[in-house]
């Protein structure tokens, strides 16, 4: 742990973290304190996952042109427009949702203008830290996103049950307003330029590198789209509904143990390498799933199952890094977020209908089938496209770990 305390001496670590912290809060309270919005208001809880699932699907279709609206014009300006339009419209649905379509399309609005907060955090990392030391970075940065989105649904809940469900969505705004603004004031993210566009190298679109992680991602996010719709659906019609939030927090804390692992003891292994092997030992991990009783051993199954793709969350930004074409820093993680996002709203509309028809047994097993996809996915493309990130290893050096960045 020593490495990491040394991580967090460097100039300019623990202001972006706290800058963050706001705007992820928020991301991680919103759906839940949208869903009990507008069920108090519609008194439906039908219209309250379709508000949810409309602002969730607007929200990831518009990560790509997000991402490319930065990379075009820097984070200051993109923030300073689409941070205030999210407060308002979390401020709309709070305290001018009078009936259903009202309530569904606010809720719509909220997902249309989610501002670029992560995908603008993370290029900052290379600038504030270096290069060398880009793998802790990402480390910590992705651990400390998941201890919000930990405390994001218990916060959103707590509030919506104790206080008000409007006064939970209205507090979504509010974060929202202050870690934006905390972010686009920040001076590293003032001062952050895209890259410069390389002429000869082909678009997002039409690199293959990156058409094979949107395939990736596509097969990913429905998978994982079932799963999360597959587990308290699981937890609902076993009568053990009291056991879905546990349950979907030991996803969280898995993916903790498996983020801090990565940062701290993986320093010689290549991006594309640690990624395949995180994988696959996650679909490995994760095909009991389905046959587990509800109670004690699904949660260890769910645990160790994340703990295992823990790692691949720091893979994948480091190898997304190698492979994207130059000038896409934070466009190519805002498309591969939306390919994926999308694929999850679809997974859990399809998810839903299956626990319904054929047991909620059903859709985890489909999504054990599904994730299975993504070692093989990525063994392909460590012998093609993602080769350059299976040959690049960062290496650690802490001797200028202090020096001002």
């Amino acid at each position: 742990m020593g490495s990491y305390r040394e991580f967090l001496r460097i100039p300019g670590v623990l202001p972006l973290l706290f800058a963050s912290t706001f705007g992820r809060l928020a991301y991680s309270m919103v759906s839940l304190a949208m869903f009990f919005q507008v069920q108090d208001v519609t008194k439906s809880v039908g219209t309250a996952g379709l508000a949810v699932g409309l602002s969730s699907l607007l929200g990831s279709l518009t990560a790509g042109p997000r991402g490319h609206l930065v990379d075009r014009f820097g984070q200051t300006r993109p923030l300073f427009v689409m941070v205030p339009l999210y407060a308002a419209s979390c401020f709309l649905l709070a305290f001018f949702a009078r009936d259903p379509l009202s309530a569904v399309l606010l809720s719509g609005l909220v997902g249309l203008t989610a501002p670029p907060i992560n995908i603008s955090i993370r290029p900052l990392w290379t600038d504030i830290v270096g290069p060398e030391r880009v793998r802790m970075a990402y480390s910590v940065d992705t651990a400390y996103m998941n201890v919000l989105q930990l405390l994001g649904p218990v916060i959103a809940t707590l509030v919506a049950l104790h206080v008000s469900p409007t006064f939970a969505i209205a507090f979504c705004g509010a974060s929202m307003l202050t870690g934006g603004l905390l972010l686009a004031f920040n001076r590293h993210s003032r001062r952050w330029i895209g890259e410069d566009r390389v002429p000869e190298e082909k678009g997002l679109l039409r690199s293959p590198a990156m058409r094979l992680l949107a395939l990736e991602g596509a097969a990913m996010g429905f998978s994982m789209g079932l799963v999360t719709i597959g587990i308290p659906a699981m937890a609902t019609l076993s009568g053990e509904a009291s056991l879905a939030g546990p349950l979907m927090s030991a996803m969280g804390v898995g993916s903790i143990i498996g983020v801090v692992w990565a940062g701290a003891k993986a320093h010689e292994i290549a991006p594309a390498n640690g990624l395949r092997a995180s994988m696959g030992l996650f679909a490995i991990a994760l095909l009991p799933l389905p046959f587990v009783p509800i109670g004690p051993w699904m949660m260890l199954v769910i645990l160790v199952a994340w703990a295992m793709a823990g790692p691949a969350q720091v893979f994948y930004f480091e190898t997304i890094d190698v492979v994207r074409p130059r000038g896409t820093a934070v466009a190519a993680l805002g498309s591969l977020w939306m390919i994926e996002g999308s694929a999850g709203a679809l997974g859990n509309a399809l998810g839903g209908n299956m626990a319904v028809w054929w047991g909620p047994q059903s859709t985890l097993f489909l999504a054990c089938a599904i994730v299975i996809f993504s070692p093989i996915i990525f063994t392909v493309g460590i012998r093609g496209p993602l080769r350059p990130a299976s040959n690049s290893v960062p290496k650690e050096s802490w001797s200028q770990a202090i020096d001002p960045v």
